[in-house]
């Protein structure tokens, strides 16, 4: 069975469907002998770094005209999807010659803007094409590209979205977490006392710093909770175009002491950060389907305080592995962090339900197998 993983920023950014790409490839390959895996995706800047793979898979790039330059056309930089869709499209483009002369039994595409290119491959060269669905990121005409087309996606949440918009009903098959590389480790002195005082609770975020992740109100719920005397450090991981204006608004609310950018952390070093972590947050307000790095802080064993929204509700159990808060509000964010904070054997109790709860639910092993067994299903119909 000769796969293709399609997406363009596979090889480009750092983020969740970048993270399941990486890492299906590397189960499928582990523990699937007949599957021969190709992950295809754009250009890499300078200074990218793929994660350690199997040699068996092999990682294939192409050029393509990225959002960012489209959008400094006038007439496109007010056009997100628009200008997200085009850059798919110089994509496939280019990846059409390749997908020509490997003629892959599966192409399994990650987002709708390559459902053009995927219908075209399948008709063109006979590959079964899976739908995997991230996320919400629709765009004019998509229904005409999405025919009857077999689809995954990665939460209820989702799935319901796909099937209102496309009319298609996806298979949930949720994301998959290394829970051997994230899972409970004792936090390292010197890294904790490079980042934080003695005395001081550390709160930490991860994901890519665009505002509707929300990390605005984690630093306004820094400032209450130092208005009530707690000390909390906040720790944001990642890295994006809204980092310029939260670093300004912890300086005007007079946090900036108290929140360190750490940029982009590479997947086997967040465990680390984890365990220093007294609490681990969800801030998100829009598009968010899923939730994988509160799979990965609860995997560590660390409680989560998430916002009521979207994708959050399927990996956070409410006053077991985490608490709820209603999406922009800082001052709930605040009295929820403030009560685990304050309650060391609540801390400890919600982080050990956590990490048996995402054992359970999403070790990659068990996710792997479901794809898989989609692939089989493709082929066989």
């Amino acid at each position: 069975m000769k796969v293709a993983l399609y997406n363009v920023t596979t090889t480009t950014k750092t983020g969740g469907v970048e993270s399941f790409v990486w890492e299906l490839a590397r189960y499928l390959t582990q523990n699937y002998a007949d599957c021969q895996v190709d992950i295809i995706g754009g250009t890499s800047p300078k200074g990218f770094c793929y994660p350690e793979l199997d040699s068996r898979i092999r990682v294939i790039t192409r050029r393509f005209i990225a959002r960012e330059r489209l959008r400094k056309i006038p007439l496109l930089n007010r056009l997100y999807g628009q200008t997200k869709l085009l850059e798919r499209l110089s994509f496939g483009l280019a990846c059409l010659p390749l997908l020509a002369r490997e003629r892959y039994d599966i192409i399994h595409i990650q987002k709708p803007y390559d459902l053009p290119l995927a219908q075209l491959a399948g008709r063109l060269f006979g590959s079964k094409i899976l739908f995997g669905c991230h996320g919400k990121d629709f765009f004019p005409a998509d229904r005409l590209f999405a025919g009857n087309l077999p689809a995954v996606s990665c939460s209820h949440y989702n799935a319901e979205i796909v099937k209102t918009h496309f009319g298609i009903d996806p298979v949930v098959i949720y994301n998959g977490i290394d829970t051997t590389l994230f899972s409970p480790r004792p936090a390292r002195p010197e890294l904790r006392a490079s980042l934080a005082a003695p005395e001081e609770f550390i709160v930490m975020q991860v994901g890519r710093q665009v505002r509707w992740k929300g990390a605005q109100y984690l630093i306004q719920a820094l400032a209450l909770l130092h208005a009530r005397d707690i000390p909390v450090k906040v720790l944001l991981a990642g890295d994006g175009p809204y980092r310029k204006e939260l670093e300004a608004q912890a300086h005007r609310s007079g946090v900036a002491e108290s929140v360190v950018f750490l940029g982009n952390v590479p997947n086997q070093d967040l465990p680390d950060y984890y365990a220093l972590s007294d609490v681990v947050v969800g801030t998100s307000f829009a598009n968010e389907t899923f939730g994988i790095a509160l799979c990965e802080a609860s995997a560590c064993e660390r409680p989560i305080v998430a916002s009521d929204f979207g994708g959050f509700r399927e990996v956070v159990v409410d006053k077991q592995t985490g608490l709820f808060y209603h999406p922009q509000d800082p001052q709930e964010l605040a009295d929820q962090v403030e009560c685990l904070l304050l309650d060391a054997h609540c801390l400890q109790k919600m982080g050990q339900a956590g990490r048996r709860f995402v054992v359970d639910n999403f070790g990659w092993p068990a996710v792997a197998r479901r794809v898989y067994q989609q692939y089989r299903n493709l082929l066989h119909k």
